[in-house]
């Protein structure tokens, strides 16, 4: 999967687009496993691998982190430290 659009990959289909549809679904209280469950379904999402390496992606960005098994939005998240 390529990371950024390009003029043949869509955003949607794009790394960047993947992990943006993931933190617009991110809930409260989420685990990886309840998020995937309401995720899975999207085309553009498709297989866990992509939905793995967006949450990577999201992770190595500091936009989301684990506490406690749970999905958070750290503070200042993606603001260099």
């Amino acid at each position: 999967m390529t990371f950024l659009p390009t003029k043949y990959v869509p955003l949607d289909a794009s790394m960047i687009g993947v992990a943006s549809m993931i933190m617009g679904g991110l809930q409260s209280n989420d685990t990886v496993s309840t998020l995937w469950d309401r995720l899975r379904m999207h085309p553009q999402i498709r297989t866990f691998d992509r939905y793995a390496e967006a949450l990577t992606l999201l992770f190595a960005a500091n936009l989301i982190d684990v506490r406690n098994g749970i999905l958070i939005q750290p503070a200042g998240g993606g603001k260099a430290a």
